[in-house]
């Protein structure tokens, strides 16, 4: 059974065609530069992550108003009136058990 050796198969390597590996060392530099310097560099990943996420978030009315609502404070004013209710509620109930 052993007498051949089973070829295994050829790895995967793709090179990318449009691709500057010039443009990619040096950019490695300039930011090891950067680093040894002390200049740091902003990357606005969070920024752009908003940007994207608000773009979805407004796309339709119910969540354009619901988040003009919070931000107007309607929705605390909402939660505090419904919070209200229910300790007021409760104090009632108390109170017609002992009665």
């Amino acid at each position: 059974m052993g007498l051949f050796k089973q070829s295994r198969p050829r790895g995967f390597h793709h090179e990318f065609m449009f691709v500057d590996k010039r443009k990619d060392v040096l950019r490695d530099i300039e930011e090891r530069a950067q680093n040894s310097i002390g200049i740091k560099q902003k990357k606005d990943l969070s920024s752009r992550e908003d940007r994207i996420r608000g773009a979805f978030l407004n796309a339709t009315k119910y969540t354009r108003r619901r988040n003009e609502r919070r931000m107007s404070g309607g929705f605390i004013l909402s939660t505090g009136i419904i919070l209200l209710l229910i300790i007021l509620l409760v104090v009632i109930w108390k109170f017609l058990l002992y009665i």
